[in-house]
């Protein structure tokens, strides 16, 4: 037999600053035809309370905005909202009264019903934050639009009648083993400081390469979308500069009119390489070309279309893929130029 019961989370924004009209308010409806409630806060200590013991940092449900200056045909009172609520109504075969013990067929239960209801609350919740970040752009603390809110306290399955606990659990926890060879040993800090000397800036695509994997972290920006421009941007800067920088200095000129007429990597990194250096990474790497040609097609569907490619393969980490070809070009031997000019004719690819 199941018993209705709710599903409840709590996420934290950093500082979204409201009018006090916003305050309490709470919204219904239905997400896949589940009903939804989002519930903002209503005090500063409406969603705050943490169980004995929790390791988490207490945080007030809402603040003051800070200092905002006075406008004649504006009310000024602001507040800033930092915690809210997402609630899931769904079932359990969990029986009332609650048992005196969980055991490991409850437990079953329980997960299984948690992971129905758990994706609900948190695609809602991220939705919503990000909604709420494009209407307040100028919000500049919010972070990335798709930065997904946190979980805060804890997350708990209840009866929906009484509104006791079933279960509840705590915010994941994870530790992100990474190698040692992200490190800068002693030469590298000092051919840093020979450029900082000199007063030279790092390369446009190496910055941009840097961008994609802080944008890919999902400790620290967790944007996706924005790695796949930033990681196929660096690859369309770092290819046009090798080509530039290792051509027959006869073939330079040349070699600029074609770059400046071409932009599609995966064509730059097979014929135009191949006129221009002799070398194609379709024919001498396959597999990271095919990497490539993925992130091609998702940064075009999202500059163009506004969002990425469904149905077609979704390039994972997209700064390794960048990463990977850089150091693919950066290990191709110097170039033995013959007199002559570029072998490509642009007229032919128009």
């Amino acid at each position: 037999m199941t018993i209705d019961a709710l599903f409840r989370m709590r996420f934290v924004v950093p500082q979204l600053w409201i009018g006090l009209d916003a305050i309490g308010a709470n919204f219904a409806f239905e997400w896949d035809g589940t009903k939804v409630r989002i519930a903002l806060p209503t005090d500063v200590a409406t969603f705050s309370e943490l169980p004995d013991g929790s390791q988490q940092a207490f945080l007030p449900s809402m603040a003051g905005s800070g200092p905002v200056f006075a406008e004649p045909d504006r009310d000024a009172r602001t507040a800033a909202m930092i915690l809210f609520e997402i609630t899931v109504d769904t079932v359990t075969e969990v029986p009332h009264p609650k048992p005196t013990e969980l055991t490991d067929e409850l437990r079953r239960i329980v997960d299984a019903e948690i992971e129905t209801a758990r994706p609900v609350a948190e695609a809602a919740a991220s939705l919503f934050v990000r909604h709420m970040r494009a209407a307040a752009p100028r919000q500049s603390w919010l972070g990335l639009s798709t930065h997904a809110p946190a979980q805060y306290g804890i997350a708990q399955l209840e009866y929906r009648a009484t509104g006791e606990r079933i279960f509840g659990y705590g915010p994941e926890q994870s530790t992100t083993m990474r190698s040692s060879r992200l490190r800068l040993d002693l030469s590298d800090v000092e051919k840093i400081v020979e450029d900082v000397a000199a007063q030279r800036e790092p390369s446009i695509s190496e910055s941009l390469l840097a961008d994609a994997w802080h944008l890919s972290d999902a400790e620290a920006a967790n944007d996706q979308d924005r790695a796949i421009l930033a990681a196929a941007t660096a690859c369309e800067v770092k290819v046009k500069q090798f080509i530039q920088d290792r051509v027959n200095p006869g073939g330079i000129a040349m070699a600029r009119m074609i770059l400046s007429r071409r932009s599609n990597l995966p064509e730059l990194l097979d014929e135009v390489l191949l006129a221009t250096l002799g070398v194609s990474l379709k024919n001498e790497n396959r597999a990271l070309y095919t990497k490539i040609a993925s992130l091609t097609i998702q940064r075009n569907a999202i500059i163009h279309g506004g969002r990425r490619k469904t149905g077609t393969e979704q390039p994972r980490m997209p700064a390794e893929v960048a990463t990977g070809l850089f150091e693919w070009l950066e290990q191709l031997p110097p170039v033995e130029h013959s007199c002559g000019t570029s072998r490509f004719h642009p007229e032919q690819h128009p």
